[in-house]
This record gives C-alpha cells, sequence and structure tokens, in this order.
C-alpha cells in the first residue's frame, strides 16, 4: 500500500512538472498568433534578467499583468464588441486595472513609478488609466533614515555632507520617483536643494525594465488587444538617462542658454561642486506649484499671463530648438512673482528629448496647417514625418477632432461631429435610432479607435515623448480655464519654427498673423449678423434649437 502511494506521487510530480510546459509547448506551436509567440520568446529571454531583481517584485508585478489579463478576458467574456454593455464594463475594468497598476507601482517604488507617471501623459491609454494614476504625480517612495544617504555622500565625494553644507535638513521636502530632494545651506551660504538618487536604481534598472516587459507580455498574450509594450521600449532609452545627474544638470544649462532670450523663463542654478552623477544640488527655489490656481491668483498674478507664458516656453522647444522638456507635470512647474507678473520656473531636467530639424519643421508645419485646417499641409507634414494617416496622426498630436478634407471620406462617426468634435447627441436620440445605425455607429467607432491606436502603434520614436510634452501642457492649460486660445498661441511660434526663424519665419508669421485677424474680423462680422437676425425673428435663438 505505502508503495502504490509512493508511486502515485512519483507520477502525480512528474505529470506536475511536465504537463504544463508541454501544453504551453502545444498552445505556442498549433494555436498561438505570429505576435503571442513573439511575447512569448521575449518572456522566455527576459527571465534570467527578471529574476536578478528579486523574486517577491518579480511576482508582485507578474501577479498584477494576470490579474489585469483575467480581468479583461473574463468581464468582456460573451458580451459583444459593438454593444454598450460591452462598453460599460470596458470602462469599469479599465478602472480596476489602473488601481492594480497603481498599487503595484507605489510598492515597488522608483523606476515603476517614473514607468506610471509616463503612462498618464503618454496619451495612449483609456481615461480611465490616467484618473487612477494621477496620483503618482504627487506620491513616491520615501525613505527614511540617513545612512544611505551619507554612504553615497562618501562614494560620490569622499566627504560627510556635514563637511558640504552647513546645514541639511533630516527629512525630505520632496520625494521623487527616482530620488529624494532635501534642502540645505551650502558652506558659502547659499540656500540649494539637493537632490539624492535612490541608491539601488542603477543596480536594479535592467531587472525592472525586464519585469514590467514581461508583465506587458503576459497581458498581451491574453488579451492581443491591450498591447502597451512599445510605449516603454520608447521609454527606456530615456529612463537609463535620467539616472545620470550630469546629464541632467548638463539638460538645464543648456535649456537655459536656449531660452535665455525669454525673461519670464527662469532655471535654477546647478552648484557643480556639490553635484555628481547621483546627487545633483541645484539653487533653492520657493514657488507656487503650476496647478495651484487659487494661490496663483491670491498672490496677484493673471492665470491668462501664466499660460501665455507657459505655451511660448514649451513652443520655443517643441518648434524652434528641437531640445524638448519631456516630463513637465505640474510638480516640475513652479510660479512666483517677479516685479508685478508672473515668472516661471522649470525644474527636473532628467528626461528630454532632441529632434532633428527635419522632424522639428515637419511637426511646426503640422500644427500650423491643423490651425488652418490645410489638409493638404498636414498630408505633407505627415509624409516628412512617414506617418501613413495623416489625418489621425494630427488628433493624436494636437487632441484635437480634425474633420475629413473630402466628402468621401464621410463615415458615420463623422457624421456625427462637427468642426470642433461631437455634435449634441445624447443616448435618448441614439437608442431612437434603427438597430441597423446604431450597429454601423457602434462598429464605426471601435473601427475608429483601432485605426488611432494603429497609428500611435506606428508613430515616429521622436514623437512619444514630445506628445508627452503637448499633452502634459494641454492639461494644464485646461484646468486653468484662463481663456488662452492653446492652438494659436502655439501656431503663432510654430509658424516661424517651420522655416527656421530667419527672414523667411518672419515673413510667414506676419503673414499668419494677418490670416488670424482676417479670421476674427469674419468670426465678429458672422457673430454680429446672427445677433440682429434672431432679434429680428428672422432665425431661432440657441435655446429654441437646444435637445431635450
Amino acid at each position: 500500500m505505502k508503495l502504490s502511494v509512493l508511486k502515485l506521487a512519483k507520477y502525480s510530480l512528474a505529470g506536475g512538472l511536465t504537463l504544463p510546459p508541454l501544453s504551453g509547448l502545444g498552445w505556442y506551436l498549433a494555436m498561438a498568433t505570429p505576435e503571442q509567440q513573439g511575447c512569448t520568446g521575449d518572456i522566455v529571454t527576459s527571465l534570467p534578467t527578471v529574476l536578478e531583481g528579486g523574486v517577491f517584485r518579480f511576482c508582485r508585478s507578474l501577479g498584477t499583468g494576470l490579474a489585469i489579463a483575467i480581468d479583461y478576458k473574463y468581464s468582456m467574456w460573451g458580451l459583444v464588441d459593438q454593444s454598450e454593455e460591452y462598453q460599460e464594463e470596458l470602462k469599469l475594468a479599465h478602472t480596476r486595472s489602473a488601481g492594480r497598476i497603481l498599487s503595484a507601482c507605489l510598492s515597488n517604488g522608483g523606476l515603476y513609478i517614473k514607468f506610471g507617471q509616463g503612462l498618464v501623459t503618454h496619451g495612449v491609454l483609456p481615461t480611465e488609466y490616467s484618473q487612477v494614476l494621477v496620483v503618482l504625480q504627487d506620491k513616491a517612495l520615501n525613505r527614511g533614515g540617513d545612512t544611505e544617504i551619507d554612504q553615497m555622500f562618501r562614494e560620490d565625494f569622499g566627504k560627510e555632507k556635514i563637511e558640504m553644507f552647513k546645514e541639511f535638513t533630516e527629512e525630505p521636502i520632496a520625494a521623487a520617483s527616482l530620488a529624494q530632494v532635501f534642502q540645505a545651506v551650502t558652506m558659502d551660504g547659499q540656500s540649494v536643494a539637493v537632490k539624492v538618487q535612490y541608491k539601488d536604481l542603477r543596480d536594479r534598472f535592467n531587472s525592472d525594465v525586464a519585469t514590467m516587459e514581461t508583465v506587458l507580455d503576459v497581458t498581451q498574450i491574453l488579451h492581443p488587444k491591450f498591447a502597451f509594450k512599445y510605449v516603454l521600449k520608447e521609454l527606456r532609452g530615456a529612463l537609463k538617462a535620467e539616472l545620470d545627474f550630469n546629464a541632467e544638470a548638463a539638460n538645464s544649462e543648456r535649456c537655459a542658454e536656449d531660452l535665455k532670450h525669454l525673461p519670464y523663463l527662469y532655471i535654477p542654478r546647478v552648484v557643480r561642486d556639490c553635484s555628481s552623477s547621483r546627487i545633483l544640488t541645484t539653487e533653492f527655489i520657493d514657488g507656487i506649484k503650476i496647478s495651484d490656481k487659487e494661490s496663483i491668483e491670491a498672490a496677484g498674478l493673471s492665470i491668462a499671463d501664466v499660460d501665455s507664458k507657459l505655451l511660448r516656453i514649451f513652443s520655443e522647444q517643441l518648434f524652434h530648438t528641437g531640445f524638448v522638456h519631456a516630463d513637465p507635470h505640474p510638480g516640475n512647474i513652479m510660479i512666483r512673482a517677479r516685479n508685478g507678473t508672473c515668472q516661471v520656473v522649470v525644474l527636473d531636467h532628467g528626461l528630454y528629448e532632441e529632434m532633428g530639424t527635419k522632424v522639428r519643421e515637419a511637426l511646426a508645419g503640422l500644427w500650423v496647417a491643423i490651425v488652418e485646417g490645410d489638409h493638404d499641409g498636414m498630408a505633407s507634414c505627415g509624409r516628412e514625418l512617414n506617418v501613413e494617416d495623416y489625418r489621425l496622426f494630427a488628433m493624436a498630436v494636437s487632441q484635437r477632432y480634425i474633420a475629413p478634407g473630402k466628402e468621401e471620406d464621410q463615415d458615420a462617426l463623422t457624421k456625427l461631429m462637427g468642426k470642433k468634435g461631437p455634435k449634441a447627441f445624447n443616448r435618448k436620440q441614439f437608442n431612437a435610432l434603427p438597430d441597423e445605425e446604431k450597429k454601423e455607429i457602434r462598429q464605426a467607432i471601435m473601427n475608429f479607435h483601432d485605426r488611432m491606436f494603429d497609428t500611435f502603434q506606428k508613430m515616429p520614436p521622436k514623437i512619444v515623448l514630445v506628445m508627452r510634452n503637448i499633452n502634459t501642457i494641454r492639461s494644464i492649460v485646461t484646468l486653468h480655464k484662463s481663456g488662452v486660445d492653446r492652438f494659436r498661441a502655439m501656431a503663432r511660434v510654430a509658424v516661424s519654427g517651420r522655416f527656421s526663424g530667419g527672414l523667411r519665419g518672419v515673413l510667414a508669421r506676419a503673414l499668419f498673423e494677418m490670416r488670424l485677424a482676417w479670421d476674427a474680423v469674419k468670426i465678429t462680422a458672422i457673430g454680429v449678423g446672427i445677433g440682429i437676425a434672431v432679434r429680428l425673428g428672422m432665425v431661432p435663438s440657441t435655446k429654441e434649437l437646444e435637445l431635450d
């Protein structure tokens, strides 16, 4: 009897060890798509690197990825893609998945938080992800104790921090994704901010990135539509460069030099004698966070002035210098009063993207064409950027609906859109439509989503972080509700950037200003005419046209 039990246990163990790999091999050879086979190969290749970072971190990350993948698979099971029930359930799954990613990022810290921040501002993921993960812009890993920091000062400078600073706060004044920030006073009396990198970040970089890629591979295998691994691939090089604080110091100095003609911009000065590749010391700035609208107004500053200057600063980078700050979230932009007006202070210069002249001029031309509604211009600039679907690419870059340029391009989705976006169309009206028309509209929306996603995946690598800049600045200006026209303000800079400045740029900008002025005259005239017609009873008022 005992022998039989041993044999049973032996065969059960053998089956448990051999059947899963054999089943996996059978699935790989017979059922997996080429994309799933590619993800599986990447997982196997990355596994040794992944395990270097620790089993617990790997298991936590993998568990998160599996939970997300299973949630999507289970939640969507049996639902028709075009149905309202499917769309509602999909939104709930997005929110739950974003919550799981948030928890994993905060638990693992470091690069995971930076990756989560990238997901918020990338502009690719559904809105629900951004709404949940936005807290990562304010939360980060805060490590207590001085031992690690003291050791880094000894390793980098051969000195104790008390030999370099008169004062040094015991607790950090801020905890960023890659470092902690302390306030200090140098030996010559300067008030400074000292950013100290988390000691183990560099050691864990390769394993952390490999783990995140593995999680995304698993998610894509189980749910092929959610293929977001390319986002991380595009960010990998920039994230690694961000770990070098010497490079960050050089970036800040170059930014200050590039934009020295803008008197309302201030870049904190780097204290080179107290900086290294892992410790960065800069001039301390006491300002107001740009998202704190109430405090800015309480300081007697104009929100419209803040937004105008903010747009000019980053438009200069996008369309003139080509050296673009890729992480301008509200925590990295401060506002302070100087001589009765606002001064914009830009912090944290670790993450930058540099565009060549061709890419920069094409992006500038695309922006002007978007504002002018010039489809030929959008198509031309799209070709310069190696983009096939110029219209969807323009929408992705501007985050603005762009109507088709030709009547034959009209489809069910376009019929629901006006020049500026969705027409007034509520659920009651939609439900009143014939079933075939409702089905056509749902299918058109899904096809549009698939085309947009495909456009993102084919986007030029240089544009990925540039879009992060554009989307972040857009969200800040939108939050302020200052009435500043973001598109036109940026186009005024873009129009001369299209020709790299010079005389051609000046002439192009003058012509563009004339066009804008003429448009304003026409719009004013139309408004006055409609107002008179309404008063005379010749046309109904807008209230009479409103739908229930």
